[in-house]
C-alpha cells in the first residue's frame, strides 16, 4: 500500500448502551458503531476511487492501520490511560475508522485538551479493570513511543471469559458524559486550566462515585 494520507472518522457510541457493560447492550452497540463506520468507509472509498485516486477503507476485522495512532496524528483526540483515543466531545466513547488514499491533502496536527493531565491524576479505568490490564503506573517508552500501555492479552482473556465485550473503562471515563450544558462546560474548563480537572474529579467522584455505576438494558432493547 502506498497510500500518502489518510482520513479518519469516529462514530459516538451511545451513553446508555455503554453504561450496560459488561453486559449484551454494550457489545451490540459497538458492532452497532461498526457497521455505521463501515458504511461510511466503503462509500469515501468508493467516491475516491470514482475521482481517480487509490482508496481503501479500513475497518473492524480489516484494518492495515493502527486507527488510534492515525487518530491522533489527525487531531481526533489525545491518547489516553486506556489506551484508546479520547475525544474533546465523548471521551473514549466511540469507535474508529480510517481511508487511506494517495489524494494530497490538507493535513490535521495533535491536539491537547488536558487529558495527559487528568489520566495522571484519576485512574478510575485502572482502579476499575477487572483483569487489571490498564497501567496504574507513569508511563514507559514502548517501541519508542512514551505512553501508558495496557496488557491486550489479558484484557481480551477477560471478553471471552466474560463471554461479551467489556468497556467498563470507558463507562467509568469522567469524559464519557454525555452532552449536556453542565457537562460541556466542565470541558470547557478542563480543557484550559489544571486546577479545573482536580476540582472536576473530585465532583465526579461525588456524583458517580469511583465504581461504575450499571445501567440497566434500554427498554427498546428488550423489545422482541
Amino acid at each position: 500500500m502506498e497510500h500518502t494520507h489518510a482520513i479518519v472518522f469516529s462514530s459516538e457510541m451511545a451513553h446508555e448502551m455503554v453504561h450496560s457493560t459488561p453486559r449484551a447492550p454494550a457489545a451490540t452497540e459497538s458492532a452497532v458503531q461498526y457497521m455505521n463506520l463501515a458504511n461510511i468507509g466503503i462509500a469515501l472509498a468508493m467516491y475516491l476511487s470514482k475521482l481517480g485516486y487509490s482508496a481503501r477503507a479500513h475497518i473492524d476485522g480489516n484494518y492495515q492501520v493502527l486507527a488510534t495512532a492515525v487518530a491522533h496524528d489527525a487531531g481526533i483526540g489525545e491518547l489516553g490511560r486506556l489506551g484508546l483515543i479520547m475525544t474533546p466531545g465523548h471521551g473514549p466513547r466511540v469507535r474508529l475508522a480510517v481511508v487511506t488514499t494517495d489524494l494530497e491533502l490538507d493535513e490535521d496536527t495533535p491536539i491537547n485538551f488536558g487529558v495527559q493531565h487528568f489520566c495522571e491524576i484519576c485512574k478510575k479505568c485502572a482502579d476499575n479493570c477487572p483483569s487489571a490490564s490498564i497501567e496504574f503506573n507513569d508511563k514507559k517508552k514502548v517501541r519508542g513511543v512514551v505512553k501508558w500501555q495496557s496488557q491486550m492479552e489479558t484484557c481480551y482473556k477477560f471478553w471471552r471469559t466474560a463471554g461479551t465485550d467489556c468497556a467498563i473503562c470507558m463507562a467509568v471515563c469522567p469524559y464519557s458524559k454525555p452532552h449536556t450544558f453542565y457537562h460541556n462546560i466542565i470541558r470547557f474548563l478542563c480543557a484550559r486550566n489544571p486546577l479545573a480537572r482536580h476540582i472536576a474529579l473530585k465532583m465526579d467522584d461525588i456524583f458517580y462515585s469511583r465504581m461504575p455505576r450499571h445501567s440497566e438494558k434500554p427498554n427498546w432493547f428488550a423489545r422482541e
